[in-house]
């Protein structure tokens, strides 16, 4: 083993130079008007990275204009995909039989968000298992931010009676089924960031809304 990976955390090499970069631009002032944002989504065999695997990877970025970009795949687990959670989000093996497994995919996905905040519906559970993948690829995000709608919907809207994703698009009546795959869900996401920003972003302060509400390295997975 290289001494310098391994004194490093298990970073690989090529990882740091993009972590530097990652850092240096967490601490400038970015702009959501400007950057747009990509919202990020994944399913899984399981709850736990450790045990179990991605079977459908997904993203949107919606940029300041308005338009918006997909990025979606299957994914090869390489493992059971339980008879329970396909019945929760409908992948099954045969669906994902020949797919590309992780590691071939978050190129791509890194690539496809570059540069804009990443938002997530609880980021710790999706980035919990895209980001060591991305680590053992020898890459690293190279986002200025990440916001998770699960807390900004939570100091938003307080008091409701649930704060999950299909709960609340059906709360704010943008629910038009599909619940549990990553691209539908990536959509249910944006819409609530939409929502959020109206409700905690004042105009013409990015700045502050920023600074008090994303989290620049601690969910970068660094």
């Amino acid at each position: 083993m290289n001494d310098d990976f391994s004194m490093r955390g298990g970073l690989h090499p090529l990882a740091w130079e993009a972590r530097r970069e990652a850092e240096e631009r967490a601490s400038e002032p970015f702009d959501l008007s400007h950057t747009g944002f990509t919202a990020l989504d994944i399913e899984t065999t399981g709850l736990s990275p450790q045990f179990c695997g991605i079977v459908e990877i997904a993203a949107l970025k919606v940029l300041p204009d308005g338009r918006s970009e997909a990025f979606q795949t299957l994914v090869d687990p390489k493992c059971v995909i339980p008879r329970a959670v396909t019945a929760i989000h409908g992948i099954s093996g045969d669906m994902v039989r020949g797919a590309p497994c992780a590691e071939e995919v978050v190129g791509g996905l890194v690539e496809f968000a570059a540069g804009t905040p990443r938002v997530l519906h609880n980021a710790p559970f999706d980035l919990g298992f895209l980001t060591p993948v991305v680590r053992r690829r020898g890459l690293a995000w190279r986002s200025p931010a990440v916001f998770d709608t699960l807390k900004l919907a939570r100091r938003a809207f307080p008091g409701l009676h649930s704060y999950s994703l299909e709960n609340l698009s059906r709360f704010f009546d943008f629910d038009a089924g599909h619940h549990h795959r990553a691209l539908a869900d990536c959509e249910y996401c944006a819409k609530l960031f939409r929502l959020v920003c109206a409700k905690l972003r004042a105009p013409g302060c990015d700045e502050a809304f920023c600074k008090e509400f994303a989290s620049p390295l601690r969910l970068l997975g660094m």
